[in-house]
C-alpha cells in the first residue's frame, strides 16, 4: 500500500483541473517543446505561471522531471517554447503542461500536506524487533544508514547486507548477510553507552545464525581481558533452533569488575561463506529500558505495548503490558515485573511522509505508505495548503469572493473525506498494572 509521489502529484493536478498529459510529436530543441495536440489549443492558453514537466527521459540524457517555466505556445506548429531543458525533450516523450501551480509547487504542498493531516490518516506502527531486557541496540538488524552499512553495529573486514528475503531472516523485516571476507561486526560501549552498565555482571549473549560453511559462524563476549567464544554453526545451511540456548548460538560470560571494553562480537570466520544473523540478545541482570526512538511512533509514543507468552511462541495469544512509561530520549520502561528475553509487540501512529529507502525524500519516485482512500485526504488538504500557503492573488485585478469561495470548497471536501474514510482512533495507552 503506497503512492509515489509523482503519482499523488499527478492526481492532485487532476482534482485541480490543472492536468494536461501528452507526448512529443516532434524533435524540438532545449528550448522548445512539440506536439501536434498543442495545434487544439488557442495561443492564449498559456497562462503568466505555465510550466512544462517532463516525465519521460530524454534519449541519453538526464532530463526526466525537468521543468521549466513556458513562454509561448505557437498553435501552427504545436511548440511550446520554454527555459532551457537540460537537453531537449526529443521525440516521444512524455510531458505535462500544469498552468495553476509548477509541479514543484505541488511537490511542496503534497509533503507538507502528508504531515498536516495527522492523525485523520497516519502511518500505522506495528512493531516486534524489540526483545524485553535486551541489552543490545538494534538486536533486530533493522536499522541501516545505507544496504550495507549497519547503525548501531561495527563491520571490520567482510561485507554486512541488508537483507529481507525470506527465508533470511528471522526477526523483525530484515537481517545481516555476512559474506565476501572473514571478519567480525560488533556492538561496544562504542556504538551504545547502556552497555557500561553491565560491567561486574553475568550476561547471556545469543543470536539466530544461519551459515552454509562449517567453522565460520560463532559469537563472543570481550571485556578488553578476556574473550569468551560460542561453538560454531553446524555450517548446514539451516538456521539455529527458535531458542537458540537449545542450540549453539549462546555464550555466558561474567564482565570484569573494570573492564577496559564491553564488546559483543559476530565472527565470520570463512571469506568464502556466507552468513545471516538475526535476533542478537544479550540478557544480565532485569532491564526495563529499550529504545523506541527509531519506530516512527508520533512523539515516540506508542498505543499498546504486548509480550509474547513464551519464547517465539505462535499459537498464543500475546499479553498487554501496561504501567509502562517513556522519557525524553525515546527510551521506553517497562515494569520490573514484565519477564526478560520474550518479544515485544508496539503499536502506534506514526506521521507519514514520504521515502525513499526509508528516509524523508522529495524525489518524484519517494512513496508514502497511503493508498486510495486516504489519498484523496491528502490531496484536499495539499489543494487547502496550496490555495492558503502558497498562493498570492492580486486583488486589485482578481476576484476576491472567487477565490475565498475556493478556499472554502477545498476545506469542506478535505472535511467531508476525513469523516468519511479518516483512519481509525487507536486505543489509548493504559497505565495500571499488568494484565
Amino acid at each position: 500500500m503506497s503512492t509515489t509521489l509523482l503519482a499523488a502529484m499527478q492526481e492532485l493536478s487532476k482534482q485541480l483541473n490543472d492536468s494536461w498529459q501528452s507526448t512529443t510529436t516532434g524533435a524540438g530543441s532545449a528550448t522548445t517543446l512539440v506536439d501536434s495536440a498543442l495545434l487544439a489549443k488557442a495561443n492564449d492558453w498559456i497562462t503568466d505561471d505555465t510550466w512544462s514537466f517532463l516525465t519521460e527521459e530524454p534519449a541519453s540524457s538526464a532530463a526526466i522531471y525537468d521543468e521549466r517555466k513556458v513562454s509561448s505556445l505557437d498553435n501552427s506548429s504545436g511548440t511550446l517554447t520554454t527555459l532551457t531543458f537540460a537537453a531537449a525533450p526529443g521525440t516521444g516523450i512524455d510531458y505535462e503542461v500544469h498552468r495553476l501551480f509548477s509541479p514543484s509547487e505541488k511537490r511542496r504542498a503534497l509533503v507538507a500536506a502528508a504531515r498536516r493531516i495527522y492523525p485523520d490518516v497516519y502511518n500505522e506502527i506495528w512493531n516486534e524487533e524489540l526483545v524485553s531486557g535486551n541489552w543490545l541496540n538494534d538486536g533486530s538488524f533493522e536499522r541501516w544508514t545505507t544496504s550495507t552499512n549497519l547503525t548501531a553495529w561495527t563491520e571490520t573486514t567482510l561485507t554486512a547486507t541488508q537483507t529481507t528475503t525470506s527465508p533470511y531472516y528471522k526477526h523483525g523485516l530484515t537481517s545481516c548477510k555476512l559474506d565476501t571476507s572473514a571478519g567480525k561486526i560488533t556492538q561496544s560501549i562504542t556504538n551504545f553507552d547502556d552497555l557500561k552498565r553491565l560491567q561486574g555482571q553475568y550476561v547471556t549473549f545469543t543470536i539466530q545464525g544461519w551459515s552454509d560453511t562449517a567453522s565460520c559462524l560463532r559469537i563472543a563476549v570481550y571485556d578488553g581481558t578476556t574473550r569468551t567464544y560460542s561453538s560454531y554453526h553446524a555450517g548446514d545451511s539451516a538456521w539455529t533452533q527458535d531458542n537458540p540456548r537449545n542450540d549453539n548460538m549462546y555464550v555466558t560470560a561474567q564482565i570484569g569488575y573494570n573492564p577496559t571494553e564491553i564488546t559483543f562480537e559476530v565472527y565470520h570466520d570463512v571469506a568464502a561463506g556466507t552468513s545471516y544473523v538475526d535476533d542478537a540478545r544479550v540478557i544480565a541482570d532485569p532491564r526495563g529500558r529499550l529504545y523506541v526512538g527509531h519506530l516512527g511512533l508520533a512523539k515516540n509514543l506508542p498505543n499498546q505495548v504486548f509480550i509474547e507468552p513464551l519464547y517465539y511462541s505462535s499459537d498464543e495469544d500475546w499479553i498487554q503490558v501496561r504501567d509502562w512509561r517513556l522519557d525524553n530520549g525515546g527510551f521506553l520502561y517497562l515494569p520490573t515485573t514484565v519477564p526478560s528475553d520474550l518479544r515485544l509487540r508496539i503499536t502506534g501512529k506514526g506521521v507519514l511522509d514520504f521515502l525513499a529507502s526509508g528516509v524523508a525524500s522529495t524525489a518524484w519516485t519517494a512513496t508514502i505508505a497511503i493508498d486510495q482512500p486516504q489519498l484523496d485526504i491528502l490531496v484536499a488538504e495539499a489543494a487547502v495548503y496550496l490555495y492558503t500557503q502558497m498562493s498570492i492573488p492580486n486583488f486589485e485585478t482578481g476576484d476576491r469572493k472567487q477565490y475565498q469561495e475556493t478556499v472554502n470548497a477545498w476545506i469542506q471536501i478535505r472535511n467531508e473525506l476525513i469523516a468519511k474514510s479518516g483512519m481509525k482512533s487507536l486505543p489509548v495507552p493504559i497505565h495500571w498494572g499488568i494484565s
